[in-house]
């Protein structure tokens, strides 16, 4: 279930990309700026996910090139049971692309 200009990556690559990206901070923009990038984030990582009843959990963080949001909903296809998952997103500022893969987060 992937959109033209969506697709999933595999968790080596996620993780080396959001690990590339922590060395360089965001530059400030207006709070409607950031507002409007945000809004465009979460709803192309929402989609990215596939998950039904997706939603964005936390703040989204800020890179210079991407938007890192967190994704949480559940499983669509059958086999999974309404199961719930958790994906990690990158958001590309230049290109409005987002990219989901799933993570596996500790529970408290």
């Amino acid at each position: 279930m992937m959109s033209q200009g969506f697709k999933r990556t595999s968790g080596a690559a996620a993780a080396a990309l959001a690990l590339a990206f922590l060395a360089a901070p965001a530059e400030a923009s207006s709070p409607d700026a950031w507002a409007e990038l945000h809004a465009k984030a979460r709803a192309a990582c929402i989609k990215a996910s596939g998950l039904k009843e997706a939603r964005t959990l936390g703040q989204p963080v800020d890179f210079e090139a991407s938007v890192l949001i967190l994704v949480g909903g559940r499983w669509p296809q059958a086999h999974m049971n309404n199961a719930k998952g958790t994906f990690a997103c990158l958001y590309a500022k230049a290109g409005g692309t987002a990219e989901a893969q799933e993570i596996t987060l500790p529970r408290p």
